[in-house]
């Protein structure tokens, strides 16, 4: 681990922080999957479809990393990216906590590689970043997303009716949270 950037390797996949050169992997990325991702997420910006816009974040992206402001990370696999999780919000004392985002692409659903991908990203948060609680939060008609954060140890704490503007429309979300038992002052 460098001060801008990690790297991880798991059975099929490579998790790690963006680099520069990186722009094009996520203006595909965003564009192959537009209208799948688009009903998850808040409303795109044409920024997300730009190689040039996204190599223009890449520093900014390092730098909150650098200071642990927050940690993005692509998950490629076989060269492609198919993923992106992001811890962000982190807060230091008194929570000592975070908040996990992630989409993964429309052709890589169901094969298990987002809960491959999370695991190395959590155990970051957890284990490099002294985090304690990690809060992620999904749509009730969201059943994949549900099932993924309860087999990664994720427990529901609450609902929130109209949490997220999501694709122009108030969402409510369920509230889950993962704790760190191991976490030390």
């Amino acid at each position: 681990m460098d001060k801008h950037g990690v790297s991880f390797s798991t059975d099929r996949l490579i998790v790690r922080t963006p680099q520069t050169g990186d722009g094009e992997h996520y203006a595909r990325y965003y564009t192959a999957n537009r209208q799948f991702l688009q009903p998850w997420s808040p409303t795109f910006n044409d920024d997300m479809f730009s190689p040039a816009d996204w190599e223009d974040s890449i520093p900014i992206i390092r730098q909150e990393f650098a200071s642990g402001r927050s940690a993005r990370f692509c998950l490629f696999h076989k060269g492609q990216l198919i993923g992106v999780a992001n811890v962000t919000g982190i807060t230091r004392s008194p929570s000592f906590s975070c908040i996990l985002g992630y989409t993964l692409s429309e052709a890589a659903q169901g094969q298990g590689l987002m809960h491959e991908g999370l695991i190395p990203v959590i155990e970051f948060a957890f284990q490099h970043r002294n985090l304690h609680r990690m809060t992620a939060n999904y749509m009730p008609h969201n059943q994949r997303s549900g099932r993924l954060l309860r087999s990664l140890g994720f427990q529901v704490e609450g609902y929130a009716r109209d949490y997220l503007l999501i694709d122009g429309i108030w969402q409510d979300h369920v509230l889950t949270a993962l704790r760190n038992e191991d976490w030390q002052a």
